[in-house]
């Protein structure tokens, strides 16, 4: 067709324009859809792989109970590797008494994470046995393990919920009065007093409403209120700010208190205060002791001590 007639007129196009966007939009539809079906397949097919895993670390078939009181801990013969070919750690034996408060240094991959991993049986040993109270932990039934030993991690996970559920989470039939009793118990209430819900304050999701610091609080509030008889702690005071760092140092001092306590110290001010202290050096128990013994014997721990000393003076 030629001539000034030829084509269509405006409101042709804008009709055909309005008729092709009703065909393509179902069809974006459709491929962002066939998009999200592919990323939710993939997650499902993972979701299934780790729940086809094998139990790594499962019940015994005839638990022993633990012994009622404070309990002692020992490491007999204890072997234990990531690879193969590079043990961490080779026939480790250690006694501490009960009620004793323990301090673990040494330097990063020394072995103090996993030496508390292997305590908590986040790990089992390849070789030997750990116990608590005399029994081997693979003889005790996980609940009744978690009841009497508490371990609060560097970054404790927290749940999409409030404060007092994420509390509540160390003891599940504690009340709100019990939960205030235990703030109370650690000299927690100004900071509380600051959450704009109080106990009901939401944390988000992994706590992300909360600083590292109030994280940090919350499970200690948490350790607290199950009442364990040994607590393993990884110290966490080296990316809060002074004031949470002072509330943190108090609440764990409470915490541990006349009770068989271990502690991955980052920062040696928290060996300086222990009844004693283990030195790893690369997976091997080099030196325990004391903090004025071992500042004085001129080994590792010394060091570490002048070497800690050193980074504290540069930060005043």
């Amino acid at each position: 067709v030629t001539g000034v007639d030829a084509g269509m007129s405006a409101g042709t196009l804008i009709a055909f324009l309005f008729l092709v966007n009703l065909l393509v939009q179902p069809i974006q539809t459709l491929v962002e859809t066939l998009n999200h079906a592919q990323s939710a397949g993939a997650g499902v097919r993972r979701i299934l792989r780790i729940l086809d895993s094998p139990i790594e670390i499962d019940d015994p078939a005839t638990p022993v109970p633990l012994p009622d009181g404070a309990l002692d801990i020992d490491f007999d013969g204890v072997s234990f590797y990531y690879k193969e070919d590079a043990p961490l750690f080779e026939h480790l034996s250690l006694h501490i008494e009960a009620g004793t408060r323990v301090a673990v240094v040494g330097e990063t991959g020394s072995g103090k994470s996993t030496f508390s991993k292997l305590l908590t049986r986040i790990h089992d040993p390849i070789e030997g046995a750990v116990k608590v109270g005399g029994v081997p932990l693979a003889s005790v039934d996980t609940a009744d393990l978690r009841s009497r030993l508490s371990y609060v991690p560097q970054e404790g996970f927290l749940f999409d919920t409030t404060i007092a559920d994420n509390i509540r989470y160390g003891k599940p039939e504690a009340t709100n009065t019990e939960i205030m009793a235990a703030i109370s118990d650690l000299e927690l209430n100004a900071w509380l007093a600051d959450m704009p819900g109080g106990l009901q304050t939401p944390v988000g999701e992994r706590g992300g409403q909360l600083s590292s610091g109030e994280r940090q609080l919350v499970a200690l509030a948490r350790a607290w209120i199950a009442a364990p008889d040994v607590l393993v702690l990884d110290e966490a005071t080296s990316a809060v700010d002074p004031a949470l760092e002072v509330q943190i140092r108090r609440a764990m001092e409470r915490l541990i208190s006349e009770r068989t306590s271990v502690t991955v110290a980052h920062r040696l001010s928290t060996a300086e205060a222990a009844d004693e202290i283990l030195v790893f050096d690369e997976g091997v128990l080099v030196e325990r002791g004391s903090h004025n013994d071992l500042v004085v014997a001129g080994g590792v721990y010394t060091a570490l001590y002048a070497d800690w000393v050193k980074g504290t003076a540069k930060v005043d």
